[in-house]
């Protein structure tokens, strides 16, 4: 997926996070859209309507799929509706692992893991889910902002990140792509920054295999998935892995909370 760089506009395809020439946290060409008041290319789904829900407009966008705020016409709930990309559609392997991010965060069942209700297929044949509407910006937006947030406000948002993460763990489901951009911060009564996690595209599961020969795991060692600012040495390697490289990711998140960038080391576990 193409990022943007918000203060130089210079474009990468790459899995760049921040802009080498300006330091700058890169953001997704649809988030530079909203930011800048335009409206993204003529989409067919928007306001079009099926299994009971409305489209009304895309509001995010990620490696896998386009995220749309929705209405359900018979209870007249806003809900998000997260659509696989047309290209993935006929891949088995990737519909799969798109059921698998349905499968994981609806069995974890956390306050801070985002709520996902339903799942289907668009009339052109893309497999979609509804999850909870949430309201506010990612980590990664405040962020690109801010630079850095002050001790109370990093600890207290990664507090809760441990805590739904401790959750997925004890039914074994490990994220496998923590960072900024999947950690969400809505309002909620008097909390400020109350923590969704959202994207489990890439999770891993445990006890969830695929169709095929039996004991045949969607995810195999030697696959590298995730972000690599944020991998772990072993996660970067393609070696088995378990749920410490969450922790890990969490612990590199708190650092540029802190400090406004990533560690040496976690760029030095990937690159070398």
């Amino acid at each position: 997926m193409k990022k943007v760089c918000p203060v130089c506009k210079s474009e990468y395809d790459g899995g760049e996070v921040f802009c080498p020439v300006d330091a700058a946290r890169l953001v997704s060409a649809s988030q530079l859209d909203v930011g800048s008041g335009s409206t993204p290319n003529a989409d067919p789904l928007i306001g079009a309507t099926f299994d009971k829900y409305k489209v009304i407009r895309r509001i995010g966008e990620g490696g896998m799929g386009l995220v749309y705020e929705a209405m359900h016409t018979v209870i007249e709930k806003r809900v998000a509706m997260k659509v696989l990309r047309d290209d993935f559609s006929s891949r088995p392997e990737v519909v799969e692992r798109f059921r698998q991010e349905a499968k994981s965060a609806s069995r974890i069942g956390h306050e801070h893991i985002v709520d996902i209700s339903d799942f289907g297929t668009t009339p052109s044949g893309s497999s979609y889910f509804v999850m909870e509407f949430l309201e506010g910006e990612d980590l990664a937006s405040v962020l690109a902002r801010e630079a850095t947030l002050s001790v109370e406000r990093a600890v207290d948002i990664v507090m809760q990140c441990c805590r739904a993460l401790g959750a997925a763990h004890a039914k074994g489901i490990v994220h496998r792509d923590m960072k900024p951009e999947n950690i969400f911060l809505v309002r909620r009564e008097e909390t400020l920054d109350f923590v969704k996690i959202v994207d489990f595209g890439i999770a891993k599961m445990s006890d969830i295999e695929t169709a095929g020969a039996p004991g045949r795991k969607l995810t195999k060692t030697g696959m590298i998935f995730g972000t690599p600012e944020y991998m772990s040495p072993e996660q970067a390697a393609g070696k088995e892995l378990d749920h410490r490289v969450d922790v890990y990711a969490v612990g590199v998140i708190l650092f540029e909370c802190l400090t406004g960038g990533s560690p040496s080391w976690a760029t030095a576990s990937w690159a070398s």
